[in-house]
């Protein structure tokens, strides 16, 4: 896989990533306020989460690999590997800690997602090639 579909790859995975997380977000706080049926959804997106992190950790790979930006990958995986210990605080009821490691999850991926949507995309093949110069009829004077 070259680097231009690896990187707009990367890029949707991580603006779904940044949707996901706010609507998390917006979960926790309903279940907080009273809501209390909205923390079966906050855990089933929960799981959402990390399985797009995960799928994202693979596009993070490709893209390394084509020569994009190094910093995508290790951020990747530690977002992988903090997201399941969220998982885990929250099964746990560990309430405190885990609203803490989540304003840290949504602004990593709030930093993530600046860096990918920040790079600059390598020049596309075109579809159509450009018409030769050569080709074009003379004006009629």
């Amino acid at each position: 896989m070259s680097l231009r579909p690896a990187l707009l790859s990367m890029r949707v995975a991580a603006v779904i990533q940044s949707v996901l997380m706010l609507l998390q977000a917006a979960l926790a706080g309903g279940f907080l306020g009273g809501h209390f049926d909205m923390l079966a959804l906050h855990g089933t997106l929960g799981r959402v989460i990390v399985v797009v992190a995960v799928l994202m950790t693979v596009v993070a790979f490709f893209v390394r690999r084509s020569g994009g930006p190094r910093s995508v990958l290790p951020v990747s995986v530690v977002l992988v590997l903090a997201l399941v210990a969220q998982m885990a605080l929250g099964i746990g009821r560990s309430v405190a800690s885990h609203v803490l490691l989540g304003v840290i999850l949504v602004s990593a991926v709030a930093m993530l997602t600046q860096r990918v949507m920040t790079t600059p995309l390598p020049a596309g093949t075109r579809a159509v090639p450009a018409p030769d110069e050569a080709a074009q009829p003379e004006p009629v004077r």
